[in-house]
């Protein structure tokens, strides 16, 4: 009996331990940080459409039959984004050059330049993903195009582009090195460049963790060129 006894307690005791286990797991996955990071899709590939013009500052331009080019952001600068406030246009009838500001990007408090990929007169601006920039989120390339521009130089312009197996391999090349930015960032949230910086995947809105000063060298090493 007095073995028996023992045995029970023993059992007892072990079952309290892992009840208690479990609860402190779920308290911290409750406090954690890196929850955020968890939650947020890992960013191992992103989306290259046949047919699209992909300039080196991350926005792209369509053909259309009318020889407009639809222009917007592309999937890998969409998904570091994450979430977009608002976006801010520049006015109709006006000309753009290529590689020049087309539109600016807010999120809080940062604003982020993305430049025009070819030259022209822009003709027309998306209201819908102006009044719901969260379109973005789920069509980046279809109904997300942000304006439509008249082109004047194109000939010239697509020199500059990335089309087809060339956008392919760029869009590799420009995940590369991403994570060697990443490897020598600086994060607002600790655990998540902990994670980041051991190898780990880019997840889906980083931007907004990443300090002022990373932030800054993110536009000039990606956004500026």
């Amino acid at each position: 009996m007095v073995a028996i006894f023992v045995v029970l307690t023993i059992i007892l005791f072990l079952g309290i331990d892992l009840l208690y286990q479990r609860a402190q797991r779920k308290k911290a996955e409750a406090t954690e940080p890196q929850s955020a990071y968890a939650r947020n899709a890992a960013i191992d590939r992103i989306s290259v459409p046949e047919g699209l013009f992909f300039h080196p500052g991350h926005t792209w331009a369509a053909m259309t039959e009318a020889g407009v080019a639809k222009v917007g952001i592309d999937d890998f600068i969409r998904k570091l984004f994450g979430t977009i406030d608002s976006i801010e246009f520049k006015k109709t009838g006006g000309e753009v050059k290529q590689g020049e500001p087309l539109f600016v990007i807010k999120q809080g408090d940062r604003t982020f330049e993305m430049v025009a990929p070819v030259d022209g007169v822009i003709e027309t601006t998306n209201t819908k993903i102006a009044d719901d920039p969260s379109i973005l989120r789920v069509d980046t390339y279809q109904n997300g195009w942000l304006a439509a521009i008249k082109p004047t130089n194109l000939k010239k312009n697509i020199e500059n582009l990335n089309i087809a197996d060339s956008a392919k391999e760029w869009a590799r090349e420009e995940l590369a090195r991403l994570r060697d930015f990443f490897a020598g960032a600086s994060f607002e949230n600790r655990l998540v460049g902990k994670t980041l910086q051991d190898g780990g995947p880019p997840v889906e809105g980083v931007l907004s963790y990443m300090s002022d000063e990373a932030v800054k060298q993110f536009e000039d090493t990606f956004l500026k060129r």
